[in-house]
């Protein structure tokens, strides 16, 4: 039997991702859409975002993934 995902609400481009270094949705929109992170790591890089606690990295990846 296949696993139905919840389909999440998207977020919004002020609401803070990475709590640790204060990194937005929109700052991991912008850094994705100029062409700087395909990557978790990528984004950690160009963003500090989930260098911290790594709580983030779920969310990280969903960004990613839109």
């Amino acid at each position: 039997a296949s696993r139905v995902l919840p389909i999440l609400p998207e977020l919004a481009d002020e609401r803070v991702v990475c709590h640790c270094l204060d990194v937005t949705a929109g700052d991991i929109r912008s850094a994705n859409e100029m062409g700087a992170v395909e990557s978790l790591r990528a984004v950690m890089i160009e963003t500090r975002a989930g260098t911290g606690c790594t709580c983030c990295h779920p969310v990280i990846r969903r960004l990613l993934d839109e």
